[in-house]
C-alpha cells in the first residue's frame, strides 16, 4: 500500500514549498500544497490471484494553494504537474510504473475566501506491488 504521507514526502524532494499537508490544508498559509485521496480505478487481481498481481494504484488529488498572483500560481501548479507527467519515480520504496494524469494540465479552481489562487492536479499512480 502507498500512503498520502509517502507521496507528500516524495513530492517534497521534487518541489520547493514552505508548507505541506495531507487531507487538509491550512488556508491561512499563502503558499502550501495538500495531497488528498480520491476515487481511483477498480482494483485488478491477476488470474493467478493476489500473489500474481504485479501492480496496485493510488489515486490522488493535489491542491496547489499559491499566493495572490495568478501567473505565479499557474507556474507553480505546472511545475508540480511536470514533476509527474511522463516521469518515473520511487515512492515509499515502490517503483512507480506510471503517473496517469487525469487532465492535460493543472485545473484552476479560482481563488479561496482570502483571494489565494488554487489549482488541482489529479493522477492515478500505478506502482509495483512489494513482495513480488
Amino acid at each position: 500500500m502507498m500512503t498520502l504521507a509517502e507521496v507528500k514526502d516524495w513530492l517534497k524532494t521534487q518541489i520547493s514549498c514552505p508548507n505541506w499537508y495531507i487531507s487538509k490544508i491550512d488556508g491561512s498559509k499563502e503558499q502550501c500544497i495538500g495531497i488528498y485521496s480520491v476515487a481511483g480505478p477498480t482494483p485488478v487481481i491477476a488470474l493467478g490471484g493476489i500473489e500474481n498481481t504485479s501492480y496496485a494504484t493510488k489515486a490522488i488529488s493535489i491542491l496547489v494553494h499559491w499566493g495572490k498572483n495568478a501567473d505565479i500560481a499557474e507556474q507553480k501548479a505546472q511545475e508540480v504537474y511536470n514533476c509527474m507527467f511522463g516521469q518515473s519515480a520511487e515512492i515509499g520504496g515502490k517503483r512507480v510504473i506510471q503517473f496517469n494524469m487525469r487532465t492535460p494540465e493543472p485545473v484552476s479552481v479560482g481563488t479561496d475566501d482570502n483571494n489565494i489562487f488554487e489549482y488541482v492536479i489529479e493522477t492515478v499512480i500505478y506502482y509495483e506491488r512489494s513482495g513480488m
